[in-house]
């Protein structure tokens, strides 16, 4: 029964190096099999849209990655419990929550075109987009105090600060940038939660190779629970 667990644990990070794989995957083909994809105007959502000439192959290889990310984020989160500090396990937690409501929400609502066109579909969509967001720079705020309050991970704590200093930036110049330039501010934000993602995974690959034995955890009431954990965790 260990060997099983061990092995089930020792997977987890490799999910989350694969769901790195496959979403650049489903860029690359994405653009590969839309013919006048501009990737410097367009969003990457275009990719996926129901009027999309490479919505099959996209939608395939998003589906692959919402797979392995929720999975990763699953495990992240079981993993971690309570292991390093309370702030991490909330902020795990966070995590996983975003990845889920990314990847349903995303498959769920895709927009009906390329662009936006105004539909509920499409408006389904956005409100999707405003809660990953906030549940992002949530759990990005998290992690650097809690990597930042833990021995031997201050490292991560920078690493988290400065994904979070990039998706604020990448979240102005969307709104200040040309129409021209709008996919370059909104893959920067894209491209830092998906490579700081993998940054985690290689940490915990790491870090499950080391298996530090959990640091003890103080006894607390119920009542004071979501207090220590948000402001003393």
């Amino acid at each position: 029964m260990n060997f099983i667990k061990n092995k089930i644990i020792k997977l987890i990070p490799i999910l989350g190096i694969f769901s790195v794989i496959l979403y650049f995957l489903h860029v690359i083909l994405g653009e590969v099999f839309y013919k006048g994809y501009n990737p410097l105007a367009q969003a990457v959502s275009d990719l996926t849209a129901s009027n999309s000439p490479s919505k099959n192959i996209a939608r395939l290889f998003s589906a692959l990655y919402g797979v392995c990310s929720v999975s990763f984020s699953v495990g992240f989160f079981a993993y971690l419990r309570n292991k390093i500090n309370r702030l991490i396990t909330v902020s795990s937690f966070v995590f996983c929550i975003m990845n889920t409501v990314s990847f349903f929400g995303y498959t769920l609502f895709p927009l009906s075109e390329s662009g936006y066109a105004g539909t509920f579909q499409d408006k389904a969509h956005m409100i999707v987009t405003g809660f990953v967001v906030l549940l992002t720079i949530v759990s990005l705020v998290l992690f650097s105090v809690g990597f930042f309050g833990a021995k031997g991970h201050k490292w991560l704590g920078v690493i988290s600060i400065s994904a979070l200093l990039l998706l604020m930036a990448g979240a102005m110049l969307i709104n200040i940038t040309p129409k021209e330039y709008f996919g370059v501010a909104e893959r920067i934000n894209i491209y830092t939660i998906i490579l700081y993602t993998g940054i985690l995974s290689l940490w915990l690959k790491k870090y499950i190779a080391f298996c530090p034995v959990p640091e003890p955890q103080p006894p607390i009431c119920t009542w004071h629970k979501w207090f220590y954990i948000l402001f003393l965790g």
